[in-house]
């Protein structure tokens, strides 16, 4: 499988925090206050996994799926040095190879979605909304939808638009404009209960979305 981010992978969460200013970690942790012990999990695009940790130590049981052999490679490091209440699964694959219709009491789709083009991610979200059983949880954690206008709305959009400028020009992610996410979330199936939102200068620049599916 070819590995968009072969090149970047090894610092992604450390440039992602410091970003931030430890806003995007705090934010991908956000909605783990849901989760019950032995509750199935989902983490898509797992990255370097801090919100798949967090969620084994809450007593989750975790599945994480990437298709980059370089995150997993250091998400794998990171579980090693921890004693996690029971083991990670770790998939590599594409996500849509996921085909666990219902089964996850919730779904985390963190900083995930905004790798895609206006078409993919709509069947991304989609199918991630699938994975939900019946009363469980849609989650995404992404940078915020900008104002439409004002100072607050050039900040958000230059916070984005730095970002995947750089990623879009080292790893396969598609330069866009911000998505829509709360709607992804709740067109997949997944009505919004909460939007809590992450701010650095009182602006508000990341949001973690949570969306419930209907029993």
């Amino acid at each position: 499988m070819k590995d968009g981010y072969w090149l970047v992978g090894f610092q992604y969460e450390f440039t992602g925090t410091l970003y931030s200013l430890g806003q995007i970690p705090r934010c991908k942790n956000a909605q783990l206050k849901h989760l019950k012990p032995g509750d199935k999990v989902l983490v898509a695009g797992v990255g370097h996994g801090t919100e798949a940790i967090e969620a084994s130590r809450l007593g989750a049981d975790v599945t994480a799926v990437d298709l980059s052999a370089t995150m997993l490679k250091h998400f794998r490091k990171r579980i090693e040095k921890e004693r996690l209440p029971r083991p990670i699964t770790v998939i590599h694959d594409d996500i849509f190879n996921i085909r666990d219709t219902g089964k996850y009491d919730m779904v985390i789709s963190n900083f995930f979605l905004n790798v895609f083009n206006k078409t993919r991610v709509v069947e991304v979200a989609n199918h991630l909304g699938t994975l939900v059983r019946p009363g469980g949880y849609f989650v995404c954690g992404e940078f915020v939808l900008p104002e439409p206008a004002g100072w607050r709305s050039h900040v958000q959009r230059l916070n984005w638009y730095v970002a995947i400028s750089i990623y879009s020009s080292t790893t396969e992610a598609v330069f866009h404009p911000v998505w829509n996410y709360p709607a992804l979330v709740a067109g997949s199936g997944c009505p919004i209960e909460e939007i809590e939102y992450f701010k650095l200068f009182g602006v508000n620049l990341y949001w973690s979305i949570r969306g419930r599916k209907p029993e």
